[in-house]
């Protein structure tokens, strides 16, 4: 895109878009979002940035405390992510998420099939996922409720993290291992 086109949507996002969420800090800018749903749940830090094609979701569940996702100062959301909140989503300041990357906090009942369809059944109990300081997560990696990804950790692409990954860590894999220790 052109310097001109990401003027617009710097401009566009401190003008107009900022009015609509909870917390959207200084330099924080969206280009060309695919769906924002719930806004006012949604409290970024300064000097974010999403890119094209980010579908950014807080799900309200009749009868229960709205959730919330926060941004820290300075994250990365490349094109195509898709992020999920029913109680809360946390990225901490400098999180990088690679393209095509699947952060969903909210579970689905099995149910039964007479029920009727299971994405209409989100769960019920609480749920969280934080992605600590300056964590990295490759393209396509998929982060699945209830996990902890530590400070500095960086999540190979294709990975799907279904448990706690500890600070400075390096993981890969379905499901996601911790391979290695930075320094």
């Amino acid at each position: 895109m052109s310097r001109a086109g990401d003027f617009y949507w710097k401009v566009r996002s401190q003008l107009i878009t900022a009015r609509y969420f909870g917390a959207f800090g200084k330099r924080t800018w969206i280009r060309r979002p695919m769906v924002i749903v719930n806004a006012h749940r949604m409290f970024f830090g300064s000097g974010c940035f999403i890119r094209d094609g980010a579908r950014i979701q807080v799900i309200n569940r009749p009868g229960l405390p709205p959730g919330q996702l926060t941004l820290g100062n300075g994250v990365t959301v490349e094109q195509d992510a898709h992020i999920v909140a029913c109680d809360e989503v946390i990225l901490e300041d400098q999180v990088c998420i690679g393209p095509r990357c699947t952060i969903i906090e909210p579970s689905h009942s099995a149910g039964t099939p007479e029920t009727g369809s299971r994405v209409e059944h989100v769960s019920d109990k609480r749920s969280f996922i934080r992605i600590k300081r300056r964590a990295f997560l490759g393209a396509n990696v998929v982060v699945l409720p209830n996990v902890t990804i530590g400070e500095n950790a960086i999540i190979g692409a294709n990975s799907v993290v279904t448990r706690d990954i500890p600070d400075n860590a390096v993981a890969v894999g379905s499901p996601a291992r911790v391979i290695r220790q930075l320094d």
